[in-house]
């Protein structure tokens, strides 16, 4: 994966980069004390990170009943991509959180 450095440190992604087939992909949302990430599915088959992101930006719809909410949820966009048919859950996978703020507490 392409890392581009930008605005005092913080990181953007190559969106031109090709995710393949089998690839098992988490996606991180959030930064600092809400940064969490969600997964891992198994994409299905080649795609460019450009076009999962338009498509799934084109598949939203403004909601009368959040007016303030002008784009897509960050958090929508996993789930979005198992029910587009761009991913599948994987079997198998455990989570297990074992601590915060450098005390190991499994």
């Amino acid at each position: 994966m392409q890392i581009t450095p930008y605005n005092e440190g913080k990181q953007m992604t190559d969106l031109d980069q090709i995710i393949a087939a089998g690839t098992l992909l988490i996606i991180e949302t959030g930064e600092y004390s809400d940064q969490r990430w969600s997964g891992p599915v198994r994409v299905l088959r080649d795609v460019k990170r450009s076009y999962l992101a338009e498509h799934y930006r084109f598949s939203w719809k403004p909601q009368a009943e959040r007016p303030w909410v002008d784009g897509p949820d960050p958090d929508g966009f996993l789930p979005w991509l198992v029910s587009a048919g761009h991913a599948e859950d994987v079997e198998n996978v455990q989570a297990w959180h074992v601590g915060n703020y450098s005390e190991f507490e499994p």
